[in-house]
């Protein structure tokens, strides 16, 4: 009888250094890749019915995504950026150069599919 290999436990994130800390702190979300597929744990009541929030979060996530990049070396913080961008537009998530956008970066789409 064989056995299968020991399997590692999943990667955790470190929490930041100022969370213990702080008066108030409370958990957004936790995102992994398990098997290919996206896997999505949210604190769906974070914001109540201020459902906007949740788009300024992303956005601010984004940038934290450009500034790691460019830490790392793959590229600048404004091609990181351009490069989040494009993926928001490629997932139809923003549509580009939409006329009532109120800036380049396009229009958040409304979405009925989930």
């Amino acid at each position: 009888m064989s056995k299968a290999p020991a399997k590692d436990a999943p990667v955790e994130l470190e929490i930041p250094d100022d969370v213990p800390k702080a008066d108030q702190a409370v958990e957004l979300i936790r995102a992994w890749i398990a098997d290919g597929s996206l896997m999505v744990s949210l604190n769906a009541d974070a914001f109540g019915e201020r459902v906007g929030d949740w788009g300024r979060l992303l956005s601010e996530v984004s940038g934290h995504i450009a500034k790691a990049a460019a830490l790392q070396g793959h590229m600048s913080e404004t091609e990181a950026e351009a490069v989040v961008r494009k993926a928001f537009t490629t997932a139809g998530i923003v549509v580009a150069g939409s006329p009532s956008s109120s800036g380049p970066e396009g229009k958040i789409r409304g979405r009925t599919k989930h």
